[in-house]
């Protein structure tokens, strides 16, 4: 009986739990970023730290560096984005007529009949919904980036306490165990943030570049909104591409469909090369478990539940390898050999400054 009144109580524990994580799931998604974003620009910090300026002061100095750069790629975008896109709408109805005067011989060439008119009628009203949708949500990105900001200020200042007394939670024997634990789960979570950042810049040079060996207006432009929406995981590499292609409608009314396929050739080779290689440099995470945590993220919370699927991902996969795996297997009497091959530690160059175990495997009994 007492048994199951013990089982009984764990299992409503856990609703009772999961209900209450339900209710205050966006809180939780914002504490989230901000830990991401804050383990992303803690080598930063600790670098400024070590040229003896005090920790609150160099969270400062990174958290202005951020925000002007994010200055700077707003009035890079915004004044020839309305300029581009009041252009493309005055000359609207002339690359119409154009491409349905082009669309019109390709029909009566291969001798097939479609609905264009009505099709394109159909996206644009799907575009300016997508449009007033965007509008509508521009003031709750500019409150949650706020509190990112202030929540990631927060645990840069305070998470070391934090993670003491954790640690002290525990048995002694364990304690380096814990901490080694600690850093490599930030170490992750942050290299993830660091590796979007790579990413998307190596996507905006060569997006950049295409445009302008193609002779679109504003390719620096171009290549930066691509660059920043390759943040965005599983669709930022559609959109994008969108902007350089509707730009193509200047040049001729068949020139968007070369704009398409040299971009998506960009994105495909960028998707199974460069994703990947700076992924596990950073993350460890296989191609498998990056594609899985993308999947279920997406299902659970959307975009931004893709978006942190991979840095808790990596910090899960950590707590698996060195903490539940070893306590399976001692409480199966086996050694930690058995799991040694699963776990590929950081090397010493990758590490931040945290405190370090020397790349000693810590027995878990």
């Amino acid at each position: 009986m007492r048994t199951l009144v013990t089982a009984a109580l764990i299992v409503l524990g856990i609703v009772a739990l999961v209900a209450f994580l339900a209710t205050i799931i966006g809180i939780v998604l914002v504490v989230l970023v901000a830990i991401v974003f804050a383990e992303g620009i803690r080598p930063l910090v600790a670098e400024l730290q070590r040229r003896r300026i005090p920790r609150a002061a160099g969270i400062l100095i990174v958290y202005i560096a951020v925000l002007a750069f994010i200055a700077v790629m707003v009035l890079l975008l915004v004044q020839p984005i309305v300029s581009e896109a009041s252009s493309l709408a005055r000359n609207f109805p002339a690359y119409q007529e154009d491409f349905l005067r082009w669309f019109t011989g390709v029909e009566q060439q291969f001798h097939f009949n479609v609905d264009v008119a009505k099709q394109v009628s159909s996206v644009i009203g799907a575009a300016q919904n997508v449009l007033f949708a965007i509008g509508g949500t521009i003031f709750s990105i500019i409150v949650d980036f706020v509190l990112v900001l202030v929540v990631g200020f927060l645990w840069l200042v305070s998470s070391d306490r934090l993670k003491v007394f954790t640690v002290d939670l525990f048995p002694e024997a364990h304690h380096e165990l814990i901490v080694d634990i600690f850093r490599e789960m930030g170490f992750r979570m942050g290299g993830f943030l660091r590796a979007v950042a790579i990413n998307s810049l190596a996507v905006g040079l060569v997006v950049g570049v295409a445009c302008w060996l193609m002779g679109l207006p504003d390719p620096v432009i171009l290549g930066i909104f691509a660059g920043l929406t390759a943040a965005i995981p599983m669709v930022g590499g559609i959109v994008g591409v969108i902007p350089a292609v509707l730009l193509g409608f200047t040049i001729s009314p068949a020139y968007p469909i070369l704009v398409l396929a040299v971009l998506l050739v960009i994105q495909l080779v960028d998707a199974n090369t460069v994703v990947p290689m700076v992924m596990n440099r950073v993350v460890s995470l296989p191609a498998l478990g990056v594609v899985l945590a993308l999947l279920v993220g997406g299902a659970v919370q959307g975009l931004i539940g893709a978006l942190l699927a991979v840095p808790v991902a990596a910090a899960l996969q950590v707590l698996l390898v060195r903490a539940a795996v070893p306590a399976i297997h001692h409480a199966q009497g086996r050694t930690d050999l058995a799991y040694a091959k699963a776990y590929v530690p950081l090397s010493d160059g990758l590490k931040d400054s945290a405190p370090r175990t020397g790349g000693r495997r810590i027995n878990p009994r």
